[in-house]
């Protein structure tokens, strides 16, 4: 090889060096901003909650849920998902009413949530995080998203307030739905798993949190 040649190489080989360079910066700097906006996103909620959080007496809340999130035919057997914006099948869907039966206290400030103020914790699985699903809540016909994944980066969001639920008051116009983005094999287990998902009815008042739970089908 020519002295010519052997320096058009090594140009080559520099020029090919730094674009990889620079695209797995790139790379690196836009998970690692997604990342930071997720959990400033989540720092956000515990402190915009518990600014409300007093010392109040919790009410004593009745929960019913009702329904479960079924992505059996969507999942397929090697763990991906075919088609963007698959929405949960299940019929009944989840479905949760909220009943005060407490004889003296009303349930003020009135949180649903899928980040729970009180323990810390969310109500996703820890290996649905992260993946393609989002999860949302329709309260008075209003669609809200609890966990919004984007680019399989999972945030919680503030949830809604649904404000006071007095003695003998209940709330029943509280739906939930979940949607699966296109997956790559292997984004979900492929066994065939049911996973347990969480909402919590956080009273920010009297800083108290209780759960309620579906089942989700893979």
């Amino acid at each position: 090889m020519s002295k010519k040649s052997s320096g058009k190489t090594a140009v080559w080989i520099i020029a090919i060096i730094l674009v990889a360079a620079v695209v797995g910066g790139g790379t690196y700097i836009w998970y690692d901003t997604q990342l930071k906006a997720q959990q400033q996103r989540i720092t956000s909620l515990q402190s915009q909650v518990a600014a409300g959080a007093g010392t109040g007496n919790p009410a004593y809340l009745e929960l019913t849920e009702a329904g479960n999130f079924d992505f059996e035919d969507e999942i397929d057997a090697n763990g991906g998902v075919a088609a963007d914006d698959t929405v949960n099948d299940a019929t009944p869907a989840p479905t949760l009413v909220i009943e005060n039966m407490d004889t003296n206290d009303a349930a003020t400030n009135v949180y649903i949530t899928m980040w729970d103020p009180e323990s810390q914790v969310g109500g996703i699985p820890t290996s649905l995080e992260d993946t393609t699903l989002s999860f949302y809540v329709t309260y008075n016909g209003v669609l809200i998203p609890l966990y919004l994944s984007v680019s399989e980066v999972g945030t919680y969001s503030n949830g809604v307030n649904i404000g006071t639920i007095p003695v003998g008051g209940a709330v029943s116009a509280l739906t939930f739905s979940a949607i699966a983005d296109a997956a790559a094999d292997d984004t979900y287990d492929d066994s065939g798993a049911d996973y347990t998902i969480h909402a919590y009815v956080y009273q920010a008042d009297a800083g108290s949190s209780q759960p309620a739970s579906w089942t989700l089908l893979t």
